[in-house]
């Protein structure tokens, strides 16, 4: 492989699902924070720092205002709470979440080929990141968590797919070969602000043509085929341009 690449993992929807745990922790971070319920408003790709953005600005107006007065010291309490909330959730999490079809050979699969960074690329905070990798025992040894990037950014999406290349390149002094798999419009967007390819994954709340539609570079309906997604990560190595197609 000419080149390094870099394999950025978004979590939830991707690599597993959680069940209702990840909004409980979101809830009762903003009741901590505020004293108010949250709004409902739709997450799907969203990063924790922008959830916290969502709920202030989803509020009735006479509630809003104080909080956008707060500025950072709002949303740096938010992710504190969010982060705190996720401590001794394993066992709520551990009876919800599920790792979806193909991840763990894929991930295998991956941590094996030469030249291949696995990290993650997710809109949680670390502590709900590192949680939800444990208990579903994706954790050891398979992924950097060090070079991961999180969702306490500020910033779009794509903001963490150049964190991730940041850091990636840092590792290696020079240039390297990214690919974000995600499933949801957002991290396809995500991925091609910041020159990186995108995967599609089917496995969450985004249809395969909602993926096309964004324009994702690979589509699939699940990781079933997990040699299919190597074949695209080694081709991103070889080609800058590595071309679309169906994983």
């Amino acid at each position: 492989m000419p080149r390094p690449v870099g394999v950025c993992w978004d979590i939830d929807g991707t690599l597993l699902r959680g069940g209702r745990v990840g909004g409980d922790v979101l809830r009762e971070a903003f009741l901590e924070v505020t004293g108010h319920e949250p709004p409902h408003v739709p997450m799907g790709g969203m990063t924790d720092h922008l959830v916290a953005e969502a709920f202030r600005d989803g509020l009735a107006p006479a509630a809003a205002e104080p909080l956008r007065g707060r500025g950072r010291e709002y949303t740096d309490a938010m992710i504190a709470a969010i982060g705190a909330q996720w401590r001794g959730r394993d066992a709520a999490l551990a009876e919800t979440l599920r790792v979806l079809p193909g991840v763990r050979e894929a991930v295998g699969l991956l941590a094996a080929e030469p030249g291949v960074d696995q990290i993650v690329l997710t809109g949680n905070v670390r502590a709900g990141a590192e949680l939800k990798l444990s208990v579903a025992g994706l954790h050891p040894g398979l992924f950097d968590l060090d070079d991961g990037v999180y969702g306490h950014l500020p910033g779009p999406r794509s903001a963490l797919v150049h964190a991730a290349r940041a850091a990636l390149e840092r590792r290696h002094g020079r240039p390297v070969g990214l690919v974000v798999v995600g499933d949801t419009p957002r991290d396809v967007e995500a991925a091609h602000a910041a020159g990186a390819l995108a995967v599609g994954v089917g496995t969450g709340a985004a249809t395969l043509d909602d993926l096309v539609a964004a324009g994702a570079d690979h589509v699939t309906p699940d990781l079933s085929d997990p040699a299919a997604l190597v074949a695209v990560v080694r081709a991103a190595g070889e080609d800058p341009e590595a071309t679309r197609g169906d994983v």
